[in-house]
């Protein structure tokens, strides 16, 4: 028995300092399965940044309906909203392709290496239309700012928006009721991207002589 106590003793120790030494090579392997959107925190010692950069907006899409996903792949409205939160004024913004998971630490070190901008603004929509019952309209917009040179994450608050419908409302008009909708609060959405980039950014101080 005394034996048996003192293997489990010893494998417990190890297992800690297995963790311990994983944790301190990579920071990452603890948050691993963090949703990083949902959670809602800005990294710290965020450093300022010096403008003009690059952007790549991309979608972060979780279960949808068929419907709310054709709804969402409405490319033109999102040139029209995210894509202006570009803070180089130099080369438009460009989007990437949707990931259907979680965005977590690992991910966004994957997103790093396969895309070359500076910013990736991940944003993410959920809607709460019921199948077959469109009368109330409510849709919540999140996301986040990745600074990749930093591995540092800025997290938005983001927005919701409601609205609801008349039963008389045509199949159609419930749609374009919905894309305006959308549209209102992507817009909402880029401009507090917009902000919190600006408010990190790097203003030379001018000398009083």
């Amino acid at each position: 028995m005394k034996v048996s106590k003192t293997i489990c003793a010893k494998l417990s120790l190890l297992a800690a300092c297995l963790i311990t030494f994983l944790y301190t090579c990579n920071p990452y392997f603890v948050w691993a399965e963090v949703d990083l959107i949902d959670e809602g925190k800005s990294d710290s010692a965020v450093k300022m940044l010096v403008f003009p950069k690059s952007l790549r907006v991309i979608e972060s899409r979780l279960k949808t309906t068929g419907e709310q996903v054709t709804l969402h792949s409405d490319s033109k409205r999102i040139r029209k909203t995210l894509l202006k939160v570009d803070p180089a004024r130099i080369a438009p913004a460009k989007t990437g392709e949707p990931i259907y998971r979680i965005v977590t630490r690992a991910r966004l070190l994957q997103l790093s290496k396969k895309y070359s901008e500076d910013v990736i603004f991940i944003f993410r929509r959920v809607s709460a239309i019921k199948a077959g019952t469109p009368t109330k309209q409510k849709i919540r917009y999140q996301g986040m700012l990745y600074l990749v040179r930093q591995k540092k994450v800025l997290s938005l608050k983001g927005n919701e928006k409601l609205e609801v419908l008349s039963n008389s409302d045509s199949p159609q008009e419930r749609v374009d009721h919905w894309m305006a909708l959308d549209e209102e609060g992507l817009k909402d959405l880029a401009r507090e991207a917009r902000t919190i980039l600006h408010s990190h950014k790097f203003e030379k101080r001018q000398s009083a002589y």
